[in-house]
């Protein structure tokens, strides 16, 4: 009697072993499908299209490389880099993140706390990394003009700054 406990308990843990086997394989296709469509892949950008409303804003380095595109909504922005840049290179944490958005952050937190600013309307971001090299970073709550062209003007800064070193980087392997 024993045994024939253990030869179905073996029996269920193979059909159960089958049938988890078959869902890796279903979704190890999906992703092969992926990576040969090029829709993922080590060097591919988010594929970003603009939502209604949303105006795209490129960002160009001086010698007219595309860093970036903007898009610019009512009280949103997304900032997806279109070359591949680390958020280890400076100046992308010590400037941007703790002076321009963390600094953002502070004001209307104090706003918050001085009753000037409704707490749902408070500025916050998300970066969005896949192994260390930034996809896109998304602002919410921009509701004035002068804050979005800060923001413009200092992603664009931190960009060219990047783009700089990684060039710099680059070249200095080929010597």
């Amino acid at each position: 009697m024993s045994e024939h406990i253990k030869i179905d308990e073996i029996k269920k843990f193979l059909e159960e072993k089958i049938q988890e086997l078959k869902r890796e394989k279903e979704v190890l296709e999906l992703i092969l499908s992926l990576l040969e469509s090029g829709m993922i892949g080590p060097h591919s950008p988010i594929k970003a299209e603009p939502r209604p409303g949303e105006k795209i804003v490129p960002l160009r380095s001086s010698d007219g490389t595309l860093l970036a595109e903007m898009y610019v909504g009512k009280t949103e922005m997304r900032i997806v880099p279109f070359v591949e840049l680390s958020v280890d290179i400076p100046p992308f944490r010590q400037f941007f993140i703790a002076r321009v958005l963390e600094g953002i952050k502070k004001k209307d937190m104090d706003r918050i706390e001085r009753g000037q600013l409704d707490p749902s309307k408070a500025f916050d971001y998300e970066i969005i990394v896949d192994r260390k090299i930034i996809k896109e970073i998304k602002l919410k709550n921009i509701f004035d003009e002068r804050r979005r062209m800060d923001i413009k003007s200092s992603i664009k800064w931190t960009l060219e700054k990047m783009f700089e070193k990684t060039k710099k980087k680059k070249s200095s392997l080929r010597s």
